[in-house]
Formats: C-alpha cells, sequence, structure tokens
C-alpha cells in the first residue's frame, strides 16, 4: 500500500475518533440534534484544526458529517446532518407519532432520563419483581414535557410515557407499566410455573391454611379496603379501556390485578421471602378476584354511559361473533349472558343503565318531596298541637271567670236582699257591681278568643289530616319509585356479574 494511502487513513481515523470523542465531552446525551449550530460546528473546527491543521480536516468534511450522524445516532437520534461552504446544518428526523420538534426534543430527553434510571433502578426495588420510581422521578420525566402541547395533561403525557418505559426498560409484554398516586410502578412477569417447587402450583404449593395465618399475622384487618381504594385507579390506567382491546385486555389483567395486589402488599412484607410473597399474591387475588372483575365491568360500564366512543367499540364486541386475532386463530366472541340465561347486548345494556341513571334522578327529587311533605306534616303537627294549648287555656280561663262571677252574683243577691242597707253595705254593693262589670268584660274578651283558638284549632286538624294524607301519598310514591329502582339494581348487577364473566371468555 503507498505510503500517501496510509497516511491519508490513519489520518481519517483519528479525526473521525477526535470528532467522536468530542461530541462526547462537549455535547449532554439530551443534546437535541438540531441545536447543533454554526457555533457549534465551528468550536469542533477549531480544535481539529489545531491539532490536524485546516488542509486535513477541510478535505475530510464528510467524515465529520458521518462522525456528527453516528453521535447522535447513539443517543436514539436519526438526523440529516449537511456541510456546505463551511456551513452546517443538522435536522432532526421526527419518529413516528411525533409532528413536533417541541415533542420530538423532549421524548428524546425522556429516553435519556430513562436509560439513566435503567442503571439505578435496583434501589428502587420493594420486591424482586417490584420497582417503584417516587413522585420526585416521575415529575422529572413530566418535566421533560413542560415545553409541549401536552404540559400538565396527565392522561396525555401517561400516554406518551408509557411506551417509552416499556422500550427503555426492555419490558416483555407480561410486565405492567403502572402510574399510581403519582409514583412509577414497574412489575416484571413471574412465571410461577418456573418458581413452584410443588406439582400443586396453587400459591405455590403453600396451604391455604397457612397464607391465611401469614395474612392475619402480617395485615391489616382492613387491608381489603385499601386494596378497592386503589383499585379504579390500577383499573382506569392499566386496562382504560377508553384504549385497550378486548384480547388485550383479557391477555393482560391477570398481570395488572397481580401488580396491584403487590402494590397494596408491598408495606406489610418487608419480612417475608419472596416465594412467601408470590403465594400471598396468588391467595389474596383469589379472595378478591371476583369482586375485582366487577369493578372492571362497572368502569366500563360508566365510561359507555360517559358515551366514550372506544369504551362503546369495547362493549360491542361481546356479539357471539367469530373473529380471527392477530395470529390468524379463530376466536368466537362471548355474549354477555346473566345466571339466568338471559343474553344482554348493547342496546339492552345501554337501555338498563340508562333507567338506572334516570331512577337515580328520580329518586332523589322523590326522596325531596317525601322529606318536605314530613316536614310539612311536623309543622303542621306542632300547629295542631299548639293550637289544642291555646284552646285549652282559652276554655280554662273562661271557666274561671264564670266561676268568679258566680261568686260575684251569689254576693250581689245577698247584698240586693237587703231592704235597708248600711252605708258601708251599699257601697260594697256598688263595688260588687263594679268588679262584675269587669269581670263580663273581660270574660266577653276570653269568649271571644276562646271561639277565635277554636276556629284555629278547627283549621289546624283540618291542615294536619290534609298534610298526613300528602306525606301517605308521598310515602307511597317513594316505595313504588324504590321498588322499581330495586327492580333495575337487580338487572345492573346481573349485567355487571354477567360482563364480569364476558370480559375473561375462554
Amino acid at each position: 500500500m503507498p505510503m500517501g494511502i496510509e497516511n491519508n487513513t490513519t489520518i481519517s481515523d483519528e479525526i473521525n475518533k477526535f470528532t467522536r470523542k468530542y461530541l462526547l465531552d462537549t455535547l449532554g446525551a439530551d443534546f437535541y440534534a438540531s441545536d447543533f449550530s454554526q457555533r457549534h460546528f465551528e468550536s469542533l473546527l477549531n480544535e481539529l484544526f489545531n491539532v490536524f491543521g485546516q488542509e486535513s480536516v477541510r478535505t475530510r468534511m464528510n467524515i465529520i458529517s458521518t462522525c456528527i450522524t453516528k453521535h447522535f445516532k447513539s443517543f436514539h437520534q436519526e438526523c440529516e446532518v449537511t456541510i456546505s461552504d463551511g456551513r452546517i446544518r443538522v435536522t432532526n428526523q421526527f419518529k413516528d407519532g411525533i409532528t413536533s420538534a417541541d415533542m420530538d426534543k423532549a421524548s428524546i430527553g425522556l429516553n435519556v432520563s430513562l436509560q439513566e434510571l435503567v442503571q439505578e433502578k435496583e434501589k428502587y426495588a420493594l420486591q424482586e419483581h417490584l420497582v417503584c420510581f417516587p413522585p420526585d422521578i416521575l415529575n422529572v420525566l413530566y418535566e421533560k414535557f413542560s415545553d409541549t402541547s401536552i404540559k400538565g395533561d396527565h392522561a396525555a403525557l401517561r400516554s406518551v410515557i408509557r411506551p417509552s418505559v416499556e422500550h427503555n426498560l426492555n419490558l416483555e409484554s407480561k410486565d405492567i407499566v403502572l402510574f399510581l398516586r403519582k409514583k412509577l410502578y414497574i412489575r416484571y412477569f413471574v412465571d410461577m410455573k418456573a418458581v413452584s417447587k410443588d406439582e400443586n402450583r396453587r400459591y405455590l404449593g403453600v396451604s391455604p391454611e397457612h397464607l391465611e395465618a401469614v395474612y392475619k399475622e402480617h395485615f391489616p384487618e382492613d387491608f381489603s379496603d385499601i386494596l378497592f381504594e386503589m383499585a379504579p385507579e390500577v383499573i382506569r390506567d392499566a386496562l382504560d379501556f377508553g384504549q385497550i382491546s378486548n384480547l388485550a385486555f383479557k391477555a393482560k389483567y391477570i398481570e395488572v390485578f397481580r401488580t396491584l395486589v403487590d402494590v397494596a402488599m408491598s408495606e406489610y412484607t418487608s419480612k417475608l421471602d419472596q416465594e412467601s410473597v408470590l403465594a400471598l399474591n396468588g391467595y389474596i387475588l383469589r379472595l378478591h378476584f371476583d369482586s375485582l372483575l366487577y369493578l372492571c365491568a362497572e368502569i366500563l360500564i360508566d365510561m359507555v354511559m360517559q358515551r366514550d366512543r372506544k369504551a362503546d367499540a369495547f362493549l360491542r364486541f361481546y356479539n357471539g361473533e367469530i373473529v380471527v386475532d392477530s395470529n390468524g386463530k379463530k376466536v368466537k366472541k362471548p355474549y354477555v349472558i346473566d345466571t339466568k340465561n338471559n343474553i344482554w347486548n348493547y342496546s339492552s345494556i345501554f337501555s338498563v343503565m340508562t333507567q338506572c341513571i334516570q331512577y337515580k334522578s328520580q329518586h332523589k327529587q322523590q326522596v325531596a318531596a317525601f322529606k318536605e311533605s314530613q316536614k310539612q306534616y311536623e309543622v303542621a303537627e306542632q300547629l295542631l298541637q299548639k293550637s289544642k294549648k291555646d284552646e285549652k287555656k282559652c276554655s280554662e280561663e273562661l271557666s274561671k271567670l264564670k266561676d268568679e262571677l258566680y261568686a260575684l252574683g251569689l254576693v250581689k243577691n245577698n247584698l240586693m236582699g237587703i231592704k235597708k242597707p248600711t252605708k258601708e253595705e251599699a257601697a260594697l254593693l256598688k263595688e260588687n257591681r263594679a268588679a262584675e262589670n269587669a269581670l263580663l268584660a273581660k270574660h266577653d274578651q276570653v269568649y271571644s278568643k276562646k271561639n277565635e283558638s277554636s276556629l284555629k284549632l278547627e283549621n289546624a286538624r283540618i291542615s294536619q289530616k290534609n298534610r298526613l294524607k300528602q306525606l301517605e301519598v308521598a310515602k307511597r310514591t317513594l316505595a313504588t319509585v324504590e321498588k322499581k329502582g330495586e327492580e333495575l339494581y337487580i338487572q345492573q348487577d346481573d349485567i355487571f356479574s354477567a360482563l364480569a364473566k364476558a370480559l375473561i371468555f375462554r
């Protein structure tokens, strides 16, 4: 080989090595390719000129261009590098689904952060197969999108971050990514068949009696409440009926349930070995399995009633037709069949649920009407009792006045029977007549008051009687409405139970 060619090859290799090292030393891992400006390029050239000379460098611009391209590609950035007349232009090529530079830059920054997390994930392990990244780390991932249109939209952020987590952490299809309570959980699939040392693989061969004893020893009495407090958020995140397909749900739900149980258990299993944790997971999951599926059915129907189109499509799947899955295998869709062998389709389910919603509104109104009738009756009853007291008081006062008038009358008659009354007797008769007149005037007032109170009492009796009738009508109406509601809720329960079984069709 001629000496000149060998020298040229050596210089090219050295320029290549120098350029790659320079880029690694001066640019951060999340440096965005399109931000590599003329200023950056000239700084690189100056370093190259100092080492290799201008002529050697200028004749190898294609090598420098390739180095820059490969540098960014090593950090998962595809870009086009153009160098002409000493000017450089670097342009990122967006990945599929990315339509703006802001989102592209955020995605690249996200991938860099996730690669860093891969190196230290062990220190965040709650169990051998369960990792929990705390809120501050999740916030760092969210902040990568602070300059994008999805800033603050946690649903959109999660939909972007989840696939990146799956890719960067090399997760398999049965591994679960879960966003829960501002934390990011990763649960790695555990093949229970591989773990089990016993032919009886249920609970890894551990007896239910032993697991029940361990459960009671290490877990609080309200553990099921803790589990089901988390459950709706877990289901809505990892089994989002607005995103997932029916077949994907079927393939994924068990591992999501296991993840839920593991997360709920994690606070109480620090003193237990890995095999005990796995066995307890199966034990607890079996205890609550049907209830979790029932909850899935409730959440799906709730989304349908909120007119989520994808949830609509998910529910319409259960129609008994035969379809071909992604592997080319024929799959017979199940029907939603309750314990009475009634088949529920989308329309009949929607109809019953609409009636349930209407019932809730009607029941609320009728309860309010009943309470108002009850309140009005209580007011009428109080008025009646007051009127009785007032009428009784007037009657007693009138009776007392009559007795006093009778006594004065006896005295007056005695005085008037004296033929030649003394001066004192005449004065006494005069006083007696004055007192009698005063009592008569008071009697007339009390008598009038007694008539008025008697009228009020009669009106109060009539009002109380009418209010009682209205209360009885409101009570009967409420009972009729509630009876209809009971029938609807029985149908609703039948639907939820039947749909829960359909979700995991075989």
